[in-house]
């Protein structure tokens, strides 16, 4: 639900130096938060837009799995017609509310699948450069891809970035999942708009290119 997901700089900010750990001795989770003048730096990492909404399904698919949800599982198969369902479902079971929270009265394209998830993204990328910004700390932007054109050399990029050094062999970086076929070039156009009117410009710069 729309109210679930709306976030201002704030929030986001606080959510940013909170995380959840496990005490010595302890099996139970607990949230709790750290200094934020224990940030020193950060790496910011921008994926296809379109690729990161089918992974999300792709993840609450394996939830459905891990739960044994036999029904959902079998009706949001893992493809592009049980992504399209998927989105079709949420869409309809949260429209009210969202028209409600007026999260898309700039923009009420329908047609969109997922279209909240890609609200979500924006917001996310448009808080983390704000927050970055506002911190006022180094930042390094890495495009997923990246990874796949020249792995090593972002690799150690990265390492430098952190001023680490490589003290074991990275886990195998697996390529191809790109999931642009699960859209119709209609989609895209309209996902394309979208960003034109929610982006942020620093967003907007490192996510035109996925767009076109």
């Amino acid at each position: 639900p729309p109210l679930g997901y709306i976030e201002n700089a704030t929030t986001f900010a606080q959510s940013c130096h909170e995380g959840n750990h496990i005490g010595v001795g302890e099996s139970k989770e607990d949230l709790d938060s750290y200094s934020v003048d224990l940030v020193k730096r950060a790496v910011h990492l921008v994926r296809d837009p379109f690729d990161n909404i089918v992974s999300r399904f792709h993840l609450t698919h394996k939830n459905f799995v891990k739960a044994k949800q036999k029904e959902q599982v079998a009706k949001y198969p893992k493809s592009r017609e049980g992504f399209r369902t998927y989105c079709k479902d949420m869409g309809e079971r949260f429209y009210k509310e969202e028209k409600a929270a007026g999260v898309f009265d700039w923009f009420d394209d329908v047609n969109i699948p997922c279209r909240a998830d890609f609200f979500r993204y924006i917001q996310w990328h448009n808080l983390a450069f704000a927050t970055t910004q506002n911190l006022n700390i180094p930042t390094m932007i890495i495009h997923y891809e990246d990874y796949t054109n020249n792995f090593e050399q972002t690799k150690d990029m990265l390492l430098d970035f952190l001023d680490l050094n490589g003290t074991k062999e990275p886990p195998l970086f697996e390529t191809g999942k790109t999931y642009r076929e699960y859209f119709t070039e209609e989609e895209i156009q309209a996902v394309s708009r979208m960003f034109s009117l929610l982006a942020h410009n620093k967003t907007w710069d490192h996510t035109s290119h996925y767009l076109s």
